[in-house]
């Protein structure tokens, strides 16, 4: 049985195939709509595939100080409690409108997605 993990244009692995017909791949990459394959296993959580090699993906670069997120790469999205913001900014102030706890994600592919708890107490 021969193993393959399928990734978009981007680098990021989206499918593991594992085929006792390898025949059969080049139709199954074309019908899942890959930018291309490479043979093994990737784990999408912590590699992405660039130029035909896996290479790990960088940690995040965020940093959440007091309501300060910063170290955010250009561009990135920022999800507080999964609604997303897109930004093209290095650092932001986080502003919260009412009282309660709040999970935030900082997302910029490559990167693996950072992620924050913020508790904004009541008045």
């Amino acid at each position: 049985m021969n193993t393959y993990s399928l990734y978009d244009s981007d680098g990021r692995v989206f499918s593991v195939l594992s085929l006792q017909q390898v025949d059969q791949l080049e139709r199954l990459v074309s019908m899942n709509g890959a930018a291309g394959y490479i043979e093994g296993v990737v784990d999408p959580e912590t590699q992405y595939v660039q130029e035909g090699r896996v290479e790990s993906r960088p940690p995040g670069t965020s940093v959440l100080t007091g309501s300060m997120l910063s170290g955010l790469p250009v561009p990135c999205v920022v999800s507080v409690n999964r609604m997303e913001y897109p930004c093209n900014q290095s650092s932001i102030e986080l502003e919260f409108d009412q009282p309660g706890r709040y999970r935030i994600v900082v997302r910029a592919w490559p990167h693996i997605d950072k992620e924050f708890e913020v508790e904004n107490p009541p008045l």
